[in-house]
């Protein structure tokens, strides 16, 4: 061989070797940074907040490969539905190639979130270390885990118990995972000694079978006393099942207000009194259920300590009175002759059952009302009051009802003394509106022996029946008769008298002189 060719074939080796050696310069650069996650316990349970440690490593995708170093890295764990994030950003420094830091943040994991798996993003910021001024960001997820199982919300909760009663609490509740619950049991515990459940501050009722997506609700009486608010009270709620494997679990708290109905309250409206000194009247108005629940055989009741006020019933049913309605009272009330008129204030109660059937009493309501001054039941004035001495006639009174009521069987009752005398001194009428005049007559002589020009008393009461049928007996009432002179001519009806003696005297004085001669 000549030395060209194989001075050719030398300088081809040298190129080929020089080629190569480039090739494998290109093959071992580093690569960018490039992160990796990984979760060691990526199981999240339902309901809770709890710990989410993440593994951040910068490293290739070719475990034969290197990436460069990553500065300033921090990484920001995102929020996806179900899951919400409540730590801030992580910083983790300077990442070389293979390097790995722990990426720890709280977490709020929702009781519905779908069981499966999740992928929570993160987002990485870093700068490169061949342009510390440019700042990079890419985003990895992690992978996270919720088992399918029987989970639990509550839907919805109605309280029909009032302040100072008793009522219902319905408690809906939802199985929101993926499993069904068996034999499934609420339990109820009141975080306040002014809820009860019946007597006892825990209570437990069977809801039975929940299938995923099913809803259950059951209700519970609670009780409340009578110093408690309009607010919420606490209950925590647990649900104790049999999982579809067999085991019992049981649910995490689900907690829960109550708020009570206001305390059963009642209105008086149109009060108004006929009450009146000496007589008997009424108090009147109208009662309303302002309360938000039905109270069913409710009664009005009327209290008084005062001694000259007395009710003839102290008590008048209204019924039944749901929230919004009303009812007319009517109290019939005897005012004595003691009793003072103006103003007054009695106390008016409803007493009623409620939901349960329990008999309960309102507060007391004030209610003024006026008593009138006294007055007569009747006005008597004499028709013909004048008459003759020695004489006699009918006597006419005319008598006007004062009263607001018509009275019937009016017996009218003549009382005099000498010198008035009566041989029929009783009267009738048979009824008197209010304000109505009717005349009564009498027999009445005015005896010889009386005094003309003088005036003489005669007195006279009335027994009646009102509307109600009670009988009663009016005050009596003085009417003036006044003496007259006799008319017409002839001696005096007294002096005719006088002389009739004398004769009848004269007469016997001579038939004894006569039997004696």
């Amino acid at each position: 061989m000549s030395r060209r060719p194989q001075t050719l074939v030398i300088a081809a080796l040298l190129i080929l070797s020089a080629v190569g050696a480039g090739f494998v310069g290109v093959a071992t650069a580093d690569e960018d940074p490039r992160f990796e996650t990984d979760v060691s316990e990526p199981v999240l349970q339902p309901g809770t907040t709890q710990e989410l440690t993440v593994e951040l490593t910068n490293d290739a995708a070719d475990r034969d490969d290197d990436v460069e170093p990553a500065l300033d890295v921090n990484a920001t764990v995102g929020d996806i539905d179900g899951i919400d994030v409540l730590s801030a950003t992580r910083e983790l420094g300077r990442m070389s190639d293979s390097a790995t830091r722990s990426v720890t943040v709280q977490i709020d994991v929702a009781a519905d979130i779908p069981g499966g798996e999740h992928r929570v993003p993160i987002t990485v910021k870093y700068r490169d270390e061949d342009d510390e001024d440019e700042v990079l960001t890419t985003t990895v997820y992690a992978t996270v885990r919720v088992q399918e199982r029987a989970r639990f919300q509550l839907e919805d909760v109605e309280s029909a118990a009032p302040v100072g009663g008793s009522g219902t609490v319905a408690v809906t509740v939802r199985n929101v995972g993926g499993e069904s619950a068996r034999n499934a049991v609420l339990a109820l515990q009141s975080g306040n000694d002014d809820l009860t459940f019946g007597r006892s501050a825990s209570a437990r009722r069977f809801v039975g079978t929940l299938g995923p997506n099913e809803t259950r609700t059951v209700e519970v009486d609670a009780s409340l006393v009578e110093s408690a608010e309009t607010r919420e009270y606490a209950v925590d709620a647990t649900v104790e099942y049999e999982a579809e494997g067999g085991a019992s679990a049981t649910s995490r708290s689900l907690s829960f207000g109550v708020v009570p109905l206001p305390e059963q309250a009642f209105g008086v409206d149109d009060l108004a009194s006929t009450l009146r000194v000496g007589e008997e009247g009424q108090v009147t108005g109208t009662v309303t259920n302002t309360g938000e629940q039905t109270v069913t055989n409710a009664v009005v009741l009327f209290e008084t300590t005062n001694p000259n006020v007395s009710p003839l019933e102290s008590e008048v049913a209204v019924g039944t009175l749901e929230p919004g309605d009303s009812a007319e009272f009517a109290f019939d009330i005897e005012v004595s002759d003691a009793a003072e008129a103006g103003p007054r204030q009695f106390t008016l109660r409803v007493q009623y059952r409620d939901d349960e059937g329990t008999q309960r009493t309102g507060d007391s309501i004030d209610a003024p009302v006026s008593i009138a001054e006294s007055r007569d039941e009747f006005d008597v004035s004499a028709v013909n009051g004048t008459v003759e001495v020695g004489s006699g006639g009918t006597f006419s009174l005319e008598v006007t009802n004062n009263l607001e009521e018509t009275i019937r069987d009016v017996s009218a009752k003549l009382f005099l003394d000498a010198p008035l005398s009566s041989g029929d001194d009783e009267g009738f009428i048979d009824a008197i509106e209010p304000g109505e005049t009717r005349e009564v007559t009498f027999d009445l002589s005015m005896a010889g022996t009386a005094t003309a020009g003088k005036t003489y008393p005669a007195s006279v009461d009335f027994r009646y029946e009102t509307d109600d049928g009670d009988t009663l007996l009016s005050d009596t009432y003085r009417v003036p008769v006044e003496a007259a002179e006799p008319s017409g001519d002839g001696l005096p009806v007294g002096a005719i008298g006088i002389a009739a003696v004398v004769v009848v005297l004269g007469i016997g004085v001579a038939v004894y002189l006569r039997r004696n001669r």
